[in-house]
């Protein structure tokens, strides 16, 4: 089982009903070498990632949650959609939620940047982290049909996004794990040792 950071009781009164799902699914269908940590600040902006997932051998990951539904989505491309407003019904302009990943992604490996002990000394990749890192998005009120039928894959690569009918409780944890990890770059980074994941958390 994962370790999530705060302990789900202390988030849960914050999280939105998808944002629940995840952490539950994250929880049970992960080893328990991975780390989570929900809705943490990062950054000399104060930013709050909806999940941030390391593994030691795989990496880090951002995951941003949105619990629209397919009919609150007016119309969607890579860095802005326009959805129906919850409490009044009218359109309104939101950044895309990759486009929302991909910058808590680069808040948080700046923040790691900062930390010599997880960057690379010397070499072709001085000043880059040392593990690997990528982002995407939850979405747990769309079908991965409904996904594709939209053509929401215009908006968003399909294989950066997880939908409702691949976070079901009784999804097998191989399963959902290869969801995760299909969101990387195909390329070998080092295991994170102790020290590093420390780092990390701090």
């Amino acid at each position: 089982m994962a370790t999530l950071i705060p302990a789900l009781g202390a988030c849960l009164p914050r999280m939105t009903s998808g944002e629940k799902r995840l952490a539950e699914r994250l929880e049970d269908k992960l080893d328990d070498d991975y780390l989570l940590w929900y809705d943490v600040p990062v950054g000399p902006q104060q930013l709050h990632p909806d999940f941030i997932v390391l593994h030691p051998s795989r990496g880090l990951l951002i995951l941003e949650v949105k619990d629209f539904r397919l009919s609150t989505i007016v119309q969607a491309d890579k860095e802005d959609w326009t959805i129906l407003d919850a409490a009044s019904s009218e359109p309104k302009s939101i950044q895309s939620p990759f486009a929302q990943a991909r910058n808590y992604a680069h808040a948080v490996l700046d923040a790691l940047r900062a930390d010599k002990r997880l960057v690379h000394p010397d070499g072709r990749r001085q000043g880059e982290v040392v593990f690997a890192w990528s982002y995407g998005v939850v979405l747990p009120n769309i079908t991965r049909k409904q996904f594709t039928e939209a053509q929401l894959g215009q908006a968003i690569a399909a294989h950066r996004v997880i939908c409702s009918d691949e976070m079901t409780d009784s999804v097998e944890p191989e399963a959902f794990q290869s969801r995760l990890w299909e969101m990387f770059p195909y390329e070998r980074y080092h295991t994170l040792t102790l020290p590093q994941i420390d780092r990390v958390r701090w």
